[in-house]
């Protein structure tokens, strides 16, 4: 997984905001189309969780999430919003325009 500079820089805005201690958690839940990446922001790590540090931001990462993640790459879009690109294409079809 590659975080871009833009990306880390906001991500540690928001998390300073939130309040001191808080860490960015990256995670699998069940989207309409399979599987999709989330984010949160938690005090501490859960069950199967690894620490990363992309320069100086911290981050969990779920095991799970760890093969989803391979290739992507988590970025800020022209709004400011964070963004990931890169993730595997959803298994079988929902009809959501895919």
């Amino acid at each position: 997984m590659e975080i871009k500079d833009a990306a880390i820089e906001k991500l540690k805005a928001i998390i300073k905001e939130h309040k001191k201690g808080a860490c960015l958690r990256v995670f699998m839940t069940e989207g309409c189309c399979g599987p999709s990446v989330a984010m949160d922001l938690v005090e501490k790590p859960e069950k199967d969780d690894l620490e990363v540090l992309k320069k100086d931001l911290k981050l969990y990462v779920h095991k799970d999430a760890q093969l989803h993640l391979a290739k992507a790459v988590i970025d800020c879009g022209e709004d400011g919003e964070i963004v990931v690109t890169g993730l595997p294409d959803p298994e079988g079809g929902c009809g959501c325009g895919h």
